[in-house]
C-alpha cells in the first residue's frame, strides 16, 4: 500500500491537483487552487542543511569524504544514487524510491531528500537519445546540411513545456570540452543594439576548436555572416555553432566526439578580428551559454540542463538552480547576504548591473 502511494505521488504533477472539483460544484466555479505536497518518512534528510547545495558542491563533498577516515561507504552510496536523480525521468524515480523501500533497512532519509528535490525540481520532459537516422530526429523535422537556421522555432516551441536535458555523465553523452580556451570577449544578450545570439572567445588564428559534446556534423561550409561555420547536432537536441572559421575539419554527416577538432580559428565572415563566435541552441532558439557554463573554468555547472519556454524561445539553467523571489525591503546586498553569495556573484548569475532597481516579485537566481 505504501509502495501504492508512492507511485501515486509520483506519477501525478508534483506542484499539486489543479482544476478538482468538489462533488455537487458547478462547473462554472472549478477549484483551481493548487499546493506543493511532499511525501515524507520521518524528519531526517540524507544532507541535513546541505540539501540546497548546487551539483557541482555534492559532488566535491562527495569526493572530500572518500579519504575521511570513517565515512560511511553505505552514506557514500546513497549521495552518488542521489546525484543520478536529475537525469532521471519520473517513472525512473519512482522505481529507484520502490528498490528502496524494498531494502532490509528503509532509508527514509534518502527516499525524503528525493521527494524533496523532485517536489522542487519535477522532471517534466526529458529528452531521450538516438541516433537513427540523425541524432534527436524525434525532435526536429529534416537534416539540412546547407541552411544554418532551416527550422521555424515558433511551430517547434508551440506546446513545449518545460525540458529537462542531460548534458555529460552517459557512455554517448561523454563529457563536456570548451571550444577554445580564450577569455570571454563578448557575451549573450544585447549588443549595439542588435541581439548577440552567442558569446565571443578570443582566439589566434590557426588555434584549435573543438566540439564540446560528441554528436554528427550538420554544416560544414560558409554560411554568410558566420563566415566558415561549423554546425553540430548532438544527442540530446542542442546544436552547437562555430563561426569565423578560417580552415574546416570536418564534413555534414561525420560523428565527432567530444574534444574532437571541427575547424581552426580564423576571423571569416563578419568579424573584425579573430575569435570564436559560439552558439548553442535548441530548436532553432538561441541559449544563453553562460546560465550554464563556468567559463572561467570552462565547466559545466551540472550535467543536467533544464529549459523553460518563453514567447521568444527558452530560458536555460542547471537542474537544481535555486531563485529568490524579490520582496519588499529587499536589497542586492541583503539578498547576497541571505544566501552566502556576494552582490558580484548575483549580478553575474542574473546578467543585471548593481544599481538594477529591484520589482516585489521578481525573481532572481541566487544559486
Amino acid at each position: 500500500m505504501r509502495n501504492l502511494l508512492l507511485y501515486i505521488f509520483l506519477l501525478l504533477p508534483l506542484v499539486g491537483i489543479a482544476g478538482s472539483k468538489d462533488e455537487g460544484s458547478d462547473s462554472k466555479h472549478d477549484h483551481k487552487d493548487t499546493t506543493k505536497a511532499v511525501v515524507l518518512y520521518g524528519e531526517q534528510f540524507l544532507l541535513s542543511e546541505k540539501q540546497h547545495l548546487s551539483r557541482a558542491s555534492l559532488e566535491s563533498l562527495r569526493d572530500s569524504l572518500k579519504n575521511e577516515p570513517g565515512t560511511s561507504k553505505e552514506f557514500l552510496d546513497q549521495l552518488t544514487l542521489f546525484l543520478k536523480i536529475p537525469g532521471m525521468t519520473r517513472k525512473e524515480v519512482a522505481h529507484v524510491i520502490d528498490s528502496l523501500f524494498e531494502n532490509e533497512s528503509i532509508p527514509y532519509p534518502l527516499i525524503n531528500q528525493i521527494n524533496t528535490y523532485v517536489a522542487e525540481n519535477p522532471p517534466l520532459n526529458y529528452i531521450p537519445l538516438d541516433t537513427f537516422p540523425h541524432p534527436a530526429h524525434h525532435i526536429y523535422p529534416n537534416w539540412n546540411t546547407v541552411v544554418a537556421h532551416p527550422y521555424n522555432t515558433l511551430n517547434l516551441n508551440k506546446t513545449d513545456t518545460t525540458h529537462v536535458i542531460q548534458l555529460t555523465g552517459t557512455q554517448q553523452l561523454q563529457e563536456y570540452v570548451h571550444p577554445v580556451n580564450g577569455p570571454v570577449t563578448s557575451s549573450f544578450g544585447p549588443r549595439f543594439g542588435r541581439q548577440h545570439n552567442g558569446i565571443d572567445l578570443d582566439l589566434q588564428v590557426w588555434d584549435t576548436v573543438v566540439s564540446s559534446f560528441p554528436g554528427m556534423v550538420r554544416i560544414a561550409s560558409w554560411c554568410g555572416g558566420y563566415g566558415r561555420l561549423v554546425v553540430v547536432r548532438h544527442f540530446n537536441g542542442l546544436e552547437t555553432y562555430y563561426a569565423h572559421l578560417h580552415r574546416l575539419k570536418v564534413k555534414p554527416g561525420d560523428i565527432v566526439n567530444a574534444g574532437d577538432p571541427v575547424g581552426l580559428g580564423g576571423s571569416s565572415g563578419n568579424s573584425t578580428g579573430s575569435h570564436l563566435h559560439w552558439e548553442l541552441r535548441f530548436k532553432g532558439a538561441p541559449l544563453n551559454p553562460e546560465t550554464f557554463i563556468d567559463f572561467e573554468k570552462g565547466k559545466l555547472e551540472s550535467d543536467t540542463l533544464v529549459l523553460k519556454p518563453i514567447p521568444t524561445g527558452f530560458v536555460a539553467f542547471p537542474a537544481g538552480t535555486k531563485y529568490h523571489e524579490v520582496r519588499r525591503g529587499d536589497f542586492l546586498y541583503k539578498i547576497a547576504k541571505q544566501y552566502g553569495t556576494s552582490v558580484a556573484a548575483l549580478c553575474k548569475l542574473n546578467g543585471i548591473q548593481r544599481n538594477k532597481p529591484l520589482v516585489v516579485g521578481e525573481k532572481l537566481r541566487v544559486i
